[in-house]
């Protein structure tokens, strides 16, 4: 798995996983102050390894994480987005009567989500495949 976030001019950095799972459980310690107070966009990519090699690009998810004005993640709003996230995909309609639907879920996931452009796309794949270098954060 490689997480990527975008910067404000679309640089791309590469966000180690075991920084990003300390930033979720101990925000105060793993700071990134670049993002303070900013809303960035992540990019994660399921790559397959053959030989040692990024051979492809199996799954991309595109979200948003936020950031307190020191840098820390808010990681309250990102499970809450994860949640929704889930639940969108575990839910299954009600054969019922009723014409009402409960649509928070949707509204929050969707908060947390972002489509790139063609060439970001790109550009992400490299980058999950080790074809292009980003600096960490």
């Amino acid at each position: 798995m490689r997480m990527l976030v975008f910067g404000s001019d679309d640089t791309l950095y590469r966000l180690p996983g075991t920084k990003f799972t300390g930033m979720l459980h101990n925000p105060g310690r793993y700071r990134i102050p670049l993002f303070a107070g900013q809303r960035v966009r992540m990019a994660e990519a399921v790559v397959e390894i053959q030989n040692r090699v990024p051979s492809r690009v199996v799954r991309l998810t595109y979200g948003m994480l936020t950031f307190d004005d020191e840098g820390r993640l808010d990681s309250k709003v990102f499970e809450r987005q994860q949640a929704a996230r889930a639940e969108l995909a575990l839910f299954e309609p009600e054969r019922s009567r009723t014409k009402i639907v409960d649509a928070s879920s949707r509204f929050v996931a969707n908060g947390g989500r972002w489509l790139p452009s063609p060439s970001l796309a790109r550009l992400v794949r490299h980058a999950a495949l080790g074809r292009i270098k980003c600096q960490s954060v």
